[in-house]
């Protein structure tokens, strides 16, 4: 949906219903797609500007499957304005390599070499000779950022912890404590041409991002309290009340840079962040939440002067949770990014409080956006559901995206189903959305589907390329026959304020309802087989699709990753403790009945689906207890289950060897339940062997 549908009025998109639908599917290449080919598609991140534009810095991710090491390797590339080549690699293959920032006048280029156990801070001359070590050892640097002059390098650094509570009085085992001191981050000033260490500007408070002004006489962070426990343990909602405060709560601050003075510029119970100077230096813009209910909240950019004083808000925008990139070259404007719909894109604010105009006219999805210093260029990340990522430039006085990077090019020439946004009524008559995707090469008949539910819940489906990594191989089950269904249910963003908070207090609840009358749709359109079902879902996603399978017999199968099924034990063991508070009005102590009722655990004796669960063992965002007590129960009802449990790995798995198990396992799982045309379904579905009388294969099959 491109940007003039989503800032016309809302009324337009009821109208659409599942026309979409009709679109024969079509392909986008030739090669048909592998696991291994999803390995390797590289990930593009971290997209930085010279203030000039004329330079572009990125990182790119691959995994590293020659030589062993089994490791997500990244590398810094270097992109110039006007070359008629492309981006090229300017560190080592072998290097680990994240956080590129280049000088004012992109002569140089600061990044940080992740090592084993340790860090290094490179320093590298873009016209040649080998890169400059100015810092090594065990920091964390959270953000940095040069002078406009080049002389120095703003540091976001934390320290190694100095407290003893992580040794117990005569005892030499390191022991993580939680709440003790984990080590303090402060503001640093490295200077470049000199010898010594970083300056200390600011070491009372915690400092998150920041950024110089042009005039390079201040800096504007990000800042909590240091009194503020950590792992988002302040503010419990008080007992018998819904209003709780949010774990994540920062103020902006600036700092002289020759004095170390230290001022708030906007400090409340909401959160501020990302600041961003206008060009004379005289304004601060940043985006505030409400509160609480930072998981979900509207946000808003607002407006102060540098030296203090009344902020004033700019319009809202239609999502009403931007991405603030910085000031127009004249100072007239700001740049957001936000979700919209099934994708993303870039708007301009007027500082005058006007109404937000569209810029990046494109049908792709600006998945990254950057905005250089002098806010006379963009850097962009531009993809499409068959679109590989690849880094973009265009000026800001008009919308020209030129690619600059060819990272994915090969991957030009594979095939993939053709992908619709389809739209559909819920049962309460509210327009739903979500992305429809052919099987490469259709069958006779209405294709097999497989649902995959997104996680959040306050995310949403995006149009990002099919083969790209993810938690399933979208891009193989396409090949191998399968449509994709990928729905936007009620809680996602994309779809304003309002839309984002329609699953409070009701997990299961409309959600649910939204992803039932969409298969309905589908089923209705012969776009789906309703006797070869599959869902699958990942963190949120995996609760929905473990809550789904415990009230409908519709799916033959079932593939959980890292997903919630018990929130009251999820409650009070995740790593942010008012996540379920928010989302349900109270502590587990105090909705005990509540949130068990809404709970995937409570049903289990429904459940007759095969279900696969996946999770990292280090999980503590979903810790991997959730998936253990519904797969107990699971094998004690004699439901068909498997449960694969990867070590070294917390809420995300990243080691190749393991990603490559977690998307085989899953090609596997549903062939075996959801049959292709010509196949005939595993015993073990509904109605056939109980677990054990069906043996797993010892590895899933590529």
């Amino acid at each position: 949906m491109g940007v003039p549908s989503r800032l016309r009025a809302r009324a337009v998109v009821l109208a659409v219903a599942l026309a979409a639908l009709c679109v024969r599917p079509g392909l986008a290449g030739e090669r048909p797609f592998t696991v291994e080919d999803m390995l390797r598609v590289a990930i593009i991140d971290e997209v930085r500007l010279s203030a000039d534009g004329r330079r572009l810095a990125f990182s790119v991710t691959r995994a590293d499957l020659d030589d062993g090491s089994d490791e997500l390797r990244s590398r810094i590339y270097l992109a110039e304005a006007g070359a008629k080549a492309a981006a090229r690699a300017v560190t080592p293959e072998k290097e680990s390599c994240e956080k590129p920032r280049l000088a004012a006048d992109g002569s140089r280029l600061a990044y940080l070499v992740q090592g084993d156990d340790e860090t290094e801070l490179a320093l590298a001359r873009l016209d040649g000779g080998p890169a400059k070590r100015l810092l090594h050892g065990r920091f964390d640097i959270l953000d940095m950022a040069f002078a406009p002059d080049g002389k120095s390098l703003a540091l976001a650094m934390a320290t190694q912890p100095k407290s003893a509570d992580a040794r117990a009085d005569g005892c030499d085992a390191e022991v993580e404590v939680l709440d003790a001191d984990t080590g303090q981050t402060g503001l640093y000033l490295l200077p470049l041409a000199a010898h010594g260490g970083p300056r200390v500007l600011v070491a009372d408070r915690e400092v998150g991002g920041v950024t110089f002004s042009p005039d390079g006489r201040r800096i504007a962070f990000e800042t909590v309290p240091r009194d503020i426990p950590p792992r988002g343990r302040r503010g419990a909602a008080l007992p018998g009340g819904s209003a709780g405060k949010d774990a994540v709560q920062s103020d902006i601050a600036v700092v002289e840079v020759a004095t170390g003075k230290v001022a708030l510029l906007a400090a409340t119970d909401a959160s501020e962040t990302s600041p961003a100077f206008s060009p004379d230096s005289t304004l601060v813009a940043y985006v505030a939440t409400e509160s609480p209910g930072f998981y979900f909240s509207a946000a808003r950019v607002m407006v102060v002067a540098a030296s203090g004083g009344a902020p004033r808000a700019l319009a809202v925008t239609p999502n009403a949770r931007p991405e603030l990139l910085g000031f127009s070259a004249d100072g007239k404007r700001v740049f957001v990014r936000e979700a919209s719909g099934t994708g993303a894109v870039v708007l301009a604010l007027p500082i005058n409080g006007e109404a937000p105009e569209a810029f990046s006219d494109t049908p792709r999805m600006a998945a990254q956006a950057s905005l250089a210093a002098s806010g006379r260029a963009m850097g962009l990340v531009l993809v499409d559901s068959a679109l590989p990522p690849e880094v973009y430039l265009t000026a800001t006085d008009r919308f020209d995206p030129r690619a600059v990077s060819a990272v994915n090019k090969e991957f030009e020439g594979f095939r993939l189903g053709k992908t619709e946004v389809v739209r559909w009524r819920a049962p309460d008559g509210a327009t739903i959305e979500g992305l429809y995707t052919h099987p490469v090469s259709p069958g006779q008949g209405p294709p097999p589907l497989l649902v995959e539910l997104h996680g959040g819940p306050a995310v949403a489906t995006e149009r990002q390329y099919l083969g790209a990594l993810n938690y399933y191989p979208l891009a193989v089950f396409g090949e191998r026959g399968y449509a994709l269904f990928q729905p936007n249910v009620r809680g996602s963003d994309g779809y304003g304020p309002d839309f984002r908070r329609a699953n409070l207090g009701d997990w299961g609840g409309k959600d649910f309802a939204d992803l039932q009358s969409g298969l309905d749709a589908l089923v209705a359109r012969k776009l789906a087989d309703p006797e070869r079902l599959g869902v699958m879902g990942w963190s949120y996603g995996g609760y929905l699709a473990a809550w789904a399978i415990g009230h409908t017999d519709r799916f033959q199968a079932a593939s959980i990753g890292a997903g919630i099924t018990n929130l009251v034990s999820q409650s009070g063991s995740m790593d942010l403790p008012d996540f379920i508070p928010l989302y349900f009005g109270g502590e587990a102590y105090e909705r005990f009945d509540m949130l068990f009722d809404r709970s995937p655990l409570k049903y289990a004796a429904a459940i007759k689906t095969p279900t696969l669960f996946q999770h990292g063992v280090a999980d503590e965002r979903v810790p991997f207890t959730q998936s253990l007590e519904l797969y107990t129960a699971l094998s004690r009802l004699g439901v068909y289950t498997r449960l694969a449990a990867y070590p070294r790995s917390g809420h995300d798995v990243t080691e190749p060897a393991l990603i490559r198990d977690l998307l085989a396992r899953n090609l596997d799982w549903f062939a075996r339940f959801v049959p292709v045309a010509g196949t005939a379904p595993h015993p073990a579905g509904r109605g056939g062997e109980a677990l054990g009388q069906a043996a797993a294969p010892s590895k899933p099959r590529l």
